[in-house]
């Protein structure tokens, strides 16, 4: 399944944490129909390039693309500095 939020922490010393939710749902809605309109000219240009083995990475390009989507989900990043703490996560 494909990341729906994106949540961002910010810690610092003395000061209060700020907590940021973004919904990614929003971004998908636009660029999967920029995609769908897209993958008939990228079909025909791997049609046409398939003599020069670009074709096949072209093809390839699209079930590739979602999969490092999907592979999003549950990924945390925490990075810590001194006197700040960084927490990024899709969800």
């Amino acid at each position: 399944m494909i990341p729906v939020f994106f949540r961002l922490k910010l810690k610092r010393k003395e000061k209060r944490p700020v907590r940021l939710w973004l919904p990614l749902i929003l971004i998908w809605l636009v660029i999967i129909p920029f995609s769908a309109v897209r993958c008939p000219f990228i079909l025909f240009v791997a049609w046409a390039v398939k003599r020069k083995e670009y074709g096949t990475l072209l093809l390839h390009f699209y079930p590739l693309l979602f999969s490092a989507l999907r592979a999003l989900s549950g990924l945390s990043v925490e990075i810590e500095g001194e006197d700040t703490t960084v927490s990024l996560a899709f969800i």
